[in-house]
């Protein structure tokens, strides 16, 4: 049934309602049974409801999807940055421009001061309350190691070179979650799960050089996230710890076989899978099956959606990194390339007002790719009605 854009809107406001700040309470249209299964589903963890999420949370997902205009299905694609510095991100106002004329649909907070990022948290979301629209998925670059050089308000956060075992992990997980949590973060882009061994960006990032080790305590890291509301993104999947070089500043190889996979495999696999992976900028040539043709994983179909959706079955959020790094940066329409890879949420994109478009006219085809997209579009939604939740 097509439903006009007016009644769809007030469907949306409705289930919005319930999904942001009416939470137990019923919600018309939804059966007695739908309404029991949310009250158990209530009851897991916040991994549990967006993997397995209740007939409530799918009517909710489904009915906003189906309210939204296309420019902002496409949106919720899309995330920008705010920080200070113009080399990382863009200033607050320029991100805060782009969220109101739903172009991009999410914030990745970087250098700054959390203090800073808790009041563009809050002015994010009050625009898009007053416009009754959902509100952005917010974002952060919250490693152990990096957290307190990025927000210069943080500190006592030891680097996760130095937590050696699970309990330190989840000491200091929920440290930052505390701090996270106050910035009006959902999305947390940590763990590493690279190895330590490239010394160039990753290194003390890392939990060492150990696969069994970094597994166990990635799995700790994810799991204390997300027992928390915060959501885990693996990365730099498949692995940026063997090679050689920084992808912020040129291209970098895997040569041969994805030695590092085995690590992301068994984290996605596990009870407590993480919501989001983040796929790197890495080239794989040399590897008849996995190669990428020349170009980064981020753009390549063959590691987006082939071995890490198909083979792996990750059913969660795939992110891209930042398209700003010059690995992705220096490749001609990397942005969209991303997309047609298979993509969820492309991070930083070089050109959003002209993904957006590129992203409408998709999505009105009908085809193969435009099912990618509302699935993806879905996804992101999903998550935001679920950390709403929690």
């Amino acid at each position: 049934m097509h439903t006009s854009p007016v009644f769809g809107r007030l469907i949306c406001s409705a289930l919005l309602l319930a999904a942001f700040s009416c939470k137990g309470k019923e919600v018309p249209g939804i059966s007695a049974q739908a309404r029991k299964e949310n009250s158990e589903t209530r009851q897991q963890t916040f991994t549990g409801r967006f993997y397995h999420p209740d007939a409530r949370t799918e009517a909710i997902v489904d009915s906003v999807y189906h309210s939204l205009s296309d420019k902002e299905k496409a949106a919720q694609m899309i995330m920008t940055a705010s920080s200070p510095s113009e080399k990382l991100g863009y200033p607050f106002g320029t991100a805060k421009a782009m969220v109101k004329e739903d172009v991009a649909a999410n914030v990745v907070f970087l250098k700054g001061q959390a203090s800073g990022f808790r009041q563009e948290a809050a002015a994010l979301n009050q625009l898009q309350r007053a416009k009754r629209k959902l509100p952005p998925l917010l974002a952060c670059d919250c490693e152990p190691t990096l957290l307190p050089g990025k927000w210069s308000d943080v500190a006592g956060i030891k680097p996760a070179s130095e937590q050696k075992d699970a309990a330190t992990v989840a000491e200091y997980t929920s440290r930052i979650n505390e701090v996270v949590k106050k910035a009006g973060v959902q999305l947390n882009f940590a763990p590493v799960v690279d190895i330590a061994q490239n010394k160039s960006v990753i290194n003390r990032r890392s939990f060492g050089s150990d696969p069994e080790k970094i597994g166990l305590l990635s799995r700790q890291f994810v799991a204390t996230s997300q027992e928390a509301g915060i959501a885990a993104t693996l990365k730099h999947f498949p692995g940026h710890g063997a090679v050689k070089g920084d992808s912020h500043k040129q291209s970098v190889f895997i040569d041969g076989e994805l030695t590092e996979l085995s690590t992301f495999k068994k984290i996605i696999q596990s009870e407590t899978p993480p919501v989001a992976v983040m796929v790197g900028h890495i080239v794989v040539k040399n590897n008849p099956k996995y190669h990428t043709g020349g170009l980064p994983a981020t753009l390549s179909r063959t590691i987006v959606t082939d071995l890490l959706r198909n083979e792996l079955r990750f059913q969660g959020i795939i992110t891209t990194d930042a398209l700003n790094m010059e690995a992705a940066a220096k490749v001609p329409d990397a942005d969209w390339k991303s997309v047609q890879a298979g993509v969820d949420l492309v991070l930083m994109p070089k050109d959003a007002a002209g993904l957006n478009k590129k992203i409408v006219a998709a999505l009105g085809k009908k085809d193969a790719l435009s099912r990618q997209l509302e699935a993806s579009i879905k996804r992101i939604i999903k998550l935001k009605v679920i950390a709403a939740q929690n």
